[in-house]
């Protein structure tokens, strides 16, 4: 127990983030009248943000991944934090870090590796990520997302979206179209370290959000394109049934196959235009529901995106350390039942795009 309060005690001293050191426009360093003050004021009355001793808040100070994990279980999850650092006995930092894991806010980041923590952690979050663990977190909670009209137009928007990492570009879609995030005066960037102002800016657009917000609707009476039960089997049945039309070693390729799929608002060439072609085939006007990389949540029917944002194929079956797939522009043709291990998939970098009902 000594052990336990030691290392919580620890976790509080080191950073604070969970408790406000000061009331609100006491920060020595946040100039009033400036655009962050009102947010860093809120967000320190809130509990989300603390200052770093002698009065100071330092705005333009970046937040690493672990004060991030800090800030966000700060909205929710403080009691989890509690529990995680009784019995902890390794950094303060580890019981947020964890709690953020078991809700999946470190999804589509570096931090989705356990065994990056170490070297990981302490690093600056990238505009990009902050907007990926805001939309792991409307995930975790179940919140309602902008639509695929909603982030249509947010394309438009964001000058720089080519910029995003593919892994992370619906995050920050959704996140602009909810307005939970904007961008910096020349495009998101989505390479820039957050700093601490930023960081209380986007705390309070999420905490409304989650606390505020509507929940996500149940997708009460889907069906697939075949009017079936949405199941993997109904679906791997339905993908299946598209082999005789499109035969292993049929000519498919960037220059000559175009597919834009109108339930997604994708238009894609080659590989892309096949696996939305295939996912619209299956799933119909059934929207897109979730973008991630976690291997254990796969299931038949996903779109995955590999090879570092390079390719994209179809699951045709989850199995417990590979999946089967099928695809377009696979050496310029049509390929089935191609078997891509776990690790493989992880070493590059995949994401999936889920269309079942949540």
């Amino acid at each position: 127990m000594k052990k336990a309060m030691s290392a919580l005690l620890s976790l509080v001293l080191c950073l604070g983030l969970c408790m406000p050191a000061f009331a609100a426009g006491t920060f020595t360093d946040v100039e009033e009248g400036s655009w962050a003050a009102p947010y860093i004021e809120r967000a320190a009355s809130l509990g989300l943000v603390n200052g770093m001793g002698d009065g100071r808040y330092a705005p333009n100070s970046k937040v690493s991944y672990r004060e991030y994990a800090a800030m966000l279980c700060s909205i929710r999850y403080q009691d989890e934090v509690k529990q995680a650092a009784e019995g902890n006995a390794g950094a303060w930092w580890t019981p947020y870090c964890a709690v953020a894991g078991s809700h999946g806010l470190w999804d589509s980041t570096v931090m989705a590796d356990r065994n990056a923590w170490d070297s990981q952690s302490g690093q600056p979050v990238p505009r990009q990520a902050m907007a990926q663990m805001m939309y792991n977190y409307l995930q975790a909670e179940n919140k309602q997302l902008p639509t695929e009209i909603d982030k249509a137009w947010a394309r438009q928007d964001i000058s720089d979206l080519d910029d995003v990492m593919g892994r992370n570009r619906d995050a920050v879609l959704t996140c602009w179209s909810m307005k939970l995030l904007s961008g910096t005066g020349s495009g998101f960037s989505p390479g820039a370290a957050m700093d601490r102002a930023q960081a209380a800016t986007v705390l309070c657009s999420l905490y409304d959000a989650v606390t505020t917000g509507a929940d996500r609707e149940a997708q009460t009476g889907a069906l697939l394109a075949n009017g079936k039960e949405i199941t993997e089997d109904n679906v791997r049945e339905i993908i299946n049934g598209l082999r005789s039309s499109y035969p292993e070693g049929m000519r498919w390729t960037n220059e000559d196959n175009h597919y834009t799929s109108q339930p997604l608002y994708f238009k894609g060439h080659g590989c892309s235009a096949f696996a939305f072609m295939v996912s619209d085939m299956a799933f119909g006007d059934l929207p897109l529901t979730a973008v991630h990389s976690n291997f254990d949540k796969l299931r038949a029917g996903d779109i995955l995106r590999t090879r570092d944002d390079s390719h994209t194929v179809v699951v045709l079956e989850k199995r417990p350390d590979s999946v089967i797939v099928t695809e377009g522009n696979y050496s310029k043709t049509i390929h089935w039942n191609r078997e891509i291990t776990r690790q493989e998939l992880e070493e590059q970098n995949f994401f999936a795009r889920t269309r079942y009902p949540f």
